[in-house]
């Protein structure tokens, strides 16, 4: 990956397991976690954790290549030498239990490459010098990988060599042992399209990199150039403070965006050990589900525990009409007609409940105008959704955009007595009238 400096090295820290579904909760879409050091030597314990998280996929980041002796290295662990596996030998044993069930894991991929070491650069070496055949030591440690990880795919992270013939040799070679082949580029298009052109269907996946120095990278442009969709990925909450990086919230808001606009089947996280660091932040689970949320079910399951707003006290700006009040956004309807619902035409529109005490939250429901039976396109595109626990400080948590649902879900760790719903762009083509059937918030 991009943002690899160096080696990682596994520190293994509590998680805080709030509110972790079940997999058979999670809602439809496919989803993927990167994770480094703590899939090695993490124990059964972070195995159990990606059981119940809701992802789908498991991609083991990174096998590195030692262009000498074509030794497989799991970051800074030799793994793999000469045809033989030479690591924790308790590995193999608990990565199977991923796909055991109960599970919400279903495939396993491994990474190949990073920003760091020339990892592609290090197998055209051992391709011009000692083929692909069966009795190559590439070979043979590759076919030893996929024994002892029970891999489904190799996942090409090539960041600098970008060489297409080794490269297509080196990808025909491990399909041919039953993997798949799929793609994590960030930059370089024209090499990753003239990849496709030459192994076909066999890429059966593209994992783009939407971060660090693949920021800007569009999932639609990038589906069109390869002939195929993208999963495009996000990065969790990571460095000094955890201020860095994606909530749960944003991932699915920036998830649903890319839905929308580009029709993206699935997405990715880098990475678990920030997970871990920054559990207080999201956990896998809740990462997770905001993927599979934005891009599968159009009715995501809902947050942990109960809705805290269900008829408490709700203010607001001014009503489109007195049968249109806040309280109608928090009476647990969306059935009573078209004025079952708050409705402002306000300058400023918010709607703001009291939830009568500091509660701990897991997330927030906005039931827009078509979830009471009103046309789409007056479903909320842009909005905000704050906390405070006094009602005079707010913290933004969710920051919504380009949203066209009828219902959105949004998963969020915070606390506070008060909770704010501010619309920035009422109705899909920018105009009028705020309408919210039902804002719920739970915890």
């Amino acid at each position: 990956m991009r943002v690899r400096i160096g080696i990682l090295l596994a520190v293994i820290v509590s998680m805080v397991m709030t509110g972790v579904p079940s997999p058979a909760s999670a809602a439809a879409g496919r989803s993927a976690i990167y994770g480094g050091g703590p899939f090695y030597s993490g124990g059964q314990g972070v195995m159990d954790t990606l059981r119940s998280s809701g992802f789908t996929t498991v991609v083991l980041w990174a096998i590195h290549v030692r262009a000498d002796t074509g030794d497989l290295w799991l970051n800074d662990i030799r793994i793999i030498s000469n045809g033989q596996y030479v690591g924790d030998s308790g590995w193999p044993a608990r990565l199977a239990t991923l796909k055991r069930a109960p599970t919400s894991v279903n495939r396993i991929e491994v990474s190949v490459g990073s920003a760091g070491p020339n990892d592609w650069g290090a197998i055209k070496t051992l391709i011009e010098r000692d083929g692909t055949g069966s009795g190559s030591v590439l070979y043979r440690n590759f076919q030893v990988l996929r024994t002892i990880t029970g891999a489904d795919a190799i996942n090409d992270d090539d960041e600098q060599q970008y060489d297409l013939t080794t490269t297509t040799a080196f990808a025909n070679m491990v399909i041919g042992q039953g993997y798949k082949f799929t793609f994590v580029p960030y930059t370089n298009m024209a090499f990753w399209r003239s990849l496709k052109n030459n192994l076909g269907a066999a890429v059966d996946r593209v994992y783009l990199q939407a971060y660090a120095g693949g920021a800007g990278n569009n999932p639609a442009t990038w589906a069109q150039q390869l002939g195929m969709p993208v999963d495009p990925g996000l990065w969790s909450r990571h460095g000094s403070g955890c201020a860095s990086g994606d909530t749960p919230a944003t991932v699915e808001s920036r998830m649903r965006g890319w839905a929308s606009s580009a029709g993206i089947p699935g997405g990715f996280l880098w990475l678990f050990d920030d997970m871990q660091a920054c559990a207080a932040q999201g956990t896998p689970a809740q990462y997770a589900a905001a993927v599979n949320n934005a891009t599968g079910s159009t009715t995501p399951s809902l947050p942990p525990g109960s809705n805290l707003a269900l008829n408490r006290t709700a203010t607001g700006s001014a009503s489109c009409a007195t049968t249109e009040a806040p309280a109608k956004a928090v009476n647990g309807s969306v059935s009573g007609g078209t004025t079952d619902k708050w409705c402002s035409t306000a300058a400023t529109k918010q709607l703001q409940v009291d939830l009568g005490a500091g509660r701990s939250l897991t997330g927030f429901v906005v039931r827009h105008a078509g979830a009471g039976g009103e046309s789409a396109s007056w479903n909320t595109r842009d909005y905000n959704i704050a906390v405070s626990a006094d009602g005079t400080t707010w913290t933004t948590v969710v920051q919504a955009r380009g949203n066209t649902a009828d219902v959105t879900t949004h998963l969020a760790s915070a606390t506070g007595r008060y909770v704010r719903l501010d619309v920035l762009t009422a109705e899909q083509s920018g105009t009028s009238a705020a309408r919210v059937y039902e804002f719920e918030v739970y915890g």
